[in-house]
């Protein structure tokens, strides 16, 4: 295994700025912690993955902490990936066949492989040089903030996030609370229990659920997406809704100032 420890001098709450295209991100808050910890780590103790966890860039400004993980050089830039019910595959390098999910790679150009839980099968064992899955693990203090850039990480929230920003393309997200989102999300998943402050989310091809919707202004923009809302009684301001070949069903929220506009798409607010 390889693992890489990120010293972070700063105390007291972090505005993490991350991309990481690929792999997992678990972000945990801990109310009893005074700074953050940071750990990348991957199977692999060499090979592709292994470089891009020694060759991931960190910088600290103030509280602004910003994480660049390269892409592992054999991933899946370029790549087309359809999404159906959570899972994903991948078409990338002009052949061959990704599951990215459950890392089954099969490609040509002089001969393919087979990925069982991201090392590469062979004949003769396990390769020492497969693009193993990097896992990045962050521990902040309460009120900390994130901005997570991905296109096929899992990524996951535990405890309270004071804002999000997320940018995932074919990714799934899932939160336990927050107060800000701003989310834009093509043919992935986000599925957040509260949301408390502001939600503006831009959606294609993908899908949003919000099991606790509190805050005071919310804007869903859907193109072909899915959203499953249930606003609370303290939810407040406005609610608008825009559809196109899209579907909202938002509970809870008739005492919002509701805007819709909807073409070719199914919105229903109660």
């Amino acid at each position: 295994m390889t693992e890489r420890m990120i010293h972070v001098a700063a105390f007291g709450p972090i505005a993490l700025d991350l991309t990481m295209n690929a792999g997992t991100i678990r972000v945990v808050v801990d109310p009893t912690l005074k700074q953050a910890q940071v750990v990348l780590k991957t199977e692999a103790t060499s090979g592709p993955s292994a470089d891009a966890i020694r060759d991931t860039a960190v910088s600290l400004t103030g509280q602004n902490l910003t994480v660049r993980v390269p892409d592992v050089a054999g991933g899946t830039d370029g790549s087309t990936t359809i999404s159906v019910g959570g899972n994903t595959m991948t078409f990338s390098g002009g052949s061959g066949v990704q599951i990215v999910g459950g890392n089954v790679h099969i490609s040509g150009h002089g001969g393919g492989k087979v990925f069982i839980n991201g090392r590469a099968v062979t004949p003769t064992g396990p390769t020492g040089d497969a693009v193993t899955p990097i896992t990045a693990e962050f521990r902040l203090p309460a009120r900390s903030e994130a901005l997570i850039s991905t296109h096929t990480a899992q990524t996951i929230v535990t405890g309270e996030l004071a804002r999000l920003e997320y940018d995932g393309t074919s990714g799934a997200l899932t939160a336990e609370r927050v107060g800000d989102l701003d989310a834009t999300v093509t043919s992935g998943s986000v599925i957040v229990g509260d949301v408390t402050g502001s939600l503006d989310v831009n959606l294609t091809s993908g899908n949003l659920g919000i099991g606790a919707y509190s805050g005071h202004d919310a804007r869903l923009n859907l193109t072909s997406g899915n959203v499953r809302m249930a606003a609370t009684a303290q939810a407040t301001g406005r609610l608008t809704v825009s559809a196109t070949s899209g579907c909202a069903r938002i509970t809870g929220a008739s005492h919002l100032n509701v805007r819709r506009r909807v073409t070719s798409g199914y919105v229903q607010i109660s």
